[in-house]
């Protein structure tokens, strides 16, 4: 069988993937490259383009992942754009939202695979809500998304914490469940 690689160009991102598939018999790979990414508000077209176009660059067996942030008061934006959108405002997405509205949010995980001959989509959710205001670090949203059930964001969380939460948690389990012998 041939290898599996992640490809990112971010090395928090792949930490995650290793804990993910840490009991596989061959365990994904890291393959470090910068992607561009899409601006798209279908997250679907974004990781397929984005897997599409890491395999034209490095023709092996890989995946990729991309997530978005909906936000019920925003009207369900960012989405897919959360990245752009959390770079020009950051923790001010916080105090955007209105005393008394919504602070309602879910996100959306996605993974795809492609081998060359077909792309597999896989996908995780988890609801939540926006924090008042941001506290911890991490990626993008991770700082002001609260899970539903949970008193932290995610960006206070510890990693095995926060992985457990996680609609990556839910989108790697099914990608190594689609792939089975593949990884072991």
């Amino acid at each position: 069988m041939p290898p599996v690689y992640f490809s990112t160009s971010n090395a928090e991102k792949f930490e995650a993937v290793k804990r993910f598939f840490h009991r596989s018999r061959t365990p994904p790979r890291l393959l470090k490259q910068e992607v561009p990414e899409v601006l798209s508000h279908d997250l679907d077209f974004v990781v397929r383009e984005k897997a599409f176009e890491a395999y034209r660059r490095t023709p092996v067996h890989l995946f990729v992942e991309h997530g978005g942030l909906y936000i019920d008061h925003f009207k369900q934006l960012p989405g897919p754009l959360v990245k752009p959108f959390w770079n020009a405002l950051q923790g001010d997405l916080c105090t955007l939202i209105p005393p008394g509205a919504s602070r309602a949010a879910h996100v959306i995980q996605r993974v795809c695979y492609c081998d060359g001959q077909k792309l597999q989509v896989f996908e995780g959710r988890i609801e939540g809500s926006i924090a008042p205001m941001q506290k911890g670090t991490g990626l993008h949203w991770e700082p002001v998304f609260i899970p539903a059930g949970q008193t932290r964001t995610m960006g206070e969380m510890p990693l095995d914490e926060k992985l457990a939460c996680s609609g990556s948690a839910q989108a790697y389990g099914k990608l190594r469940k689609a792939l089975g012998r593949l990884l072991g």
